[in-house]
């Protein structure tokens, strides 16, 4: 994916992003399982809406946490991505 910047992720329809009251934190389950994210990750994955590209997502990113380093974000965002694509859980 590195480089695809046209790419405009989504959840997949498995997978649904849901606040664990219990556990005081958003979790992104699928059928069988469940992903706890911080507050990052959580962030991340709500700007998945296919509407944004992955410049995008990172521009927001920057915009609310004021990231200062847009590169060091861009690979961290790009990198979290495809560690959940690789599960099948972004289309």
């Amino acid at each position: 994916m590195t480089g695809d910047n046209a790419w405009r992720p989504r959840l997949a329809s498995r997978a649904r992003l849901k606040f664990d009251p219990i556990e005081k934190q958003e979790m992104l389950l699928f059928p069988e399982a469940a992903l706890a994210l911080n507050e990052t990750g959580a962030a991340i994955v709500r700007l998945c809406d296919g509407a944004r590209s992955i410049n995008e997502i990172v521009d927001q990113l920057s915009k609310n946490y004021g990231a200062a380093d847009r590169d060091a974000l861009t690979r961290e965002v790009i990198e979290f991505l495809e560690t959940i694509r690789a599960r099948g859980l972004l289309q």
